[in-house]
C-alpha cells in the first residue's frame, strides 16, 4: 500500500461560509474574536474564536483574505446562518462593513491521512501539511482553494457547481470518501474538538485547547476580560482530555472523582474505535485531567471506571 492509499476525505454536510467586505472589516473582526487579524495575509489564513461577553465559544472561524477588501470565513459546520446573523447584529451604524451568507457557494472537503503530503503534491500544492498556507490550484479546469493549518487539517474549498468533477479526481488518486461515523472516529482519535460537542458555549477557548488561537496583545474584544483573567491568574480550571475504558462511553455523561465522588467533568464525544476500543473526549476539572487519572461514571445505578488519556490517542 502506498502512502497515497492511506489518505481519505470527508465532505462536510453543512458547510458554513461568510464574506465580510468593506474597509472596516479588519477592525470589525478584531473586536469580535480572539486572534490578531493583523497576522492574516493572502497566503496565510488565520483561525480565531468568536466569543460571547463571558468569553465562551460561539464559533471557530477560519479567516481567508480573498482580496478586494473581502474576507472569506469558514464557520463550524452547521453554524453559518447563525454566525452570519450574529455578526450582522454586531455592526455599528458607522461601520463600513457588509456581511454576506455564502454557504451555498462552496463545498468543503477535509483531507487527512498518512499520505497527505504526497496527495497535496499530486494536486499541485507544494506545501507542508503541517504549515499554515492558503493556495489556489486548478483541478479539471476548476479553481479550488486549498487551506492548510497545523491544528485544523487541510481543506479544499470547491465551487458547489463543480463538486462532482473535483471529487472524481480525488477518487482517481485513490483518496476515498469516509462516512460521518468514520470521520468522528478519526476526529476523536486525533483529539480534535467539534461543534455541538466541545466547541459550545459551555466552555471558553482555553478550556477546549484553543490557547494557540488567542492573542495576548491585540487589544479589546468581546469576552477579552474573562479570557485574560484565565490566562493571567491561572484560572483555567477545566481542560480537554481523552478517556479510555472497557465499557462503551456515552456523550453528556457526568464524570466523578474516585476519591470524593464529586462531579468533575463531562463526556463530550464518544466512539468505539477499531484501534483503541471505547474512547472519548471530555472536559474535566483540574487536577483530575492529568493523564492516567481514574474517574467514575454512574451508569444504570452502577459505577464504571474510566482513565484519562493524553491527546491525541493516535
Amino acid at each position: 500500500m502506498t502512502e497515497r492509499n492511506k489518505s481519505c476525505f470527508y465532505l462536510h454536510g453543512k458547510p458554513g461560509y461568510i464574506r465580510i467586505s468593506g474597509q472596516d472589516r479588519l477592525d470589525f473582526l478584531q473586536r469580535q474574536t480572539t486572534n490578531d487579524l493583523r497576522l492574516l495575509s493572502q497566503n496565510q489564513p488565520l483561525i480565531t474564536v468568536l466569543t460571547s461577553p463571558t468569553g465562551r465559544v460561539l464559533d471557530v472561524l477560519w479567516v481567508i483574505d480573498e482580496g478586494e477588501d473581502t474576507y472569506g470565513i469558514l464557520t463550524l459546520p452547521g453554524q453559518g446562518d447563525q454566525t452570519a446573523s450574529f455578526l450582522n447584529n454586531r455592526i455599528f451604524f458607522m461601520d463600513k462593513v457588509s456581511i454576506e451568507n455564502a454557504n451555498a457557494e462552496l463545498l468543503q472537503v477535509e483531507l487527512f491521512g498518512d499520505g497527505l503530503a504526497e496527495v497535496l503534491r499530486e494536486l499541485g500544492v507544494n506545501a507542508d501539511p503541517n504549515d499554515n498556507n492558503q493556495i489556489s490550484i486548478t483541478i479539471k479546469e476548476v479553481l479550488v482553494m486549498v487551506i492548510i493549518h497545523p491544528h485544523m487539517r487541510s481543506r479544499l474549498l470547491i465551487p458547489s457547481a463543480h463538486g462532482d468533477q473535483v471529487i472524481s479526481v480525488l477518487k482517481e488518486y485513490q483518496i476515498l470518501p469516509i462516512s460521518s461515523e468514520e470521520y468522528k472516529i478519526l476526529r476523536i482519535e486525533s483529539g480534535i474538538p467539534a461543534a455541538n460537542h466541545e466547541l459550545v458555549e459551555h466552555y471558553t477557548p482555553l478550556e477546549v485547547g484553543f490557547r494557540w488561537a488567542i492573542s495576548d496583545n491585540k487589544g479589546c474584544y468581546t469576552g477579552q476580560e474573562v479570557i485574560a483573567r484565565q490566562v493571567n491568574y491561572d484560572k483555567v480550571t477545566k481542560h480537554l482530555i481523552g478517556l479510555r475504558t472497557g465499557d462503551l462511553l456515552r456523550e453528556n455523561e457526568t464524570l466523578y472523582a474516585q476519591d470524593s465522588g464529586q462531579p468533575v467533568g463531562t463526556v463530550t464525544s464518544a466512539v468505539l474505535s477499531p484501534r483503541f476500543g471505547s474512547i472519548a473526549l471530555a472536559v474535566v476539572k483540574r487536577p483530575y485531567h492529568e493523564p492516567g487519572t481514574g474517574l467514575l461514571l454512574k451508569l444504570n445505578n452502577q459505577e464504571k471506571k474510566t482513565v484519562t488519556n493524553e491527546l491525541p490517542f493516535a
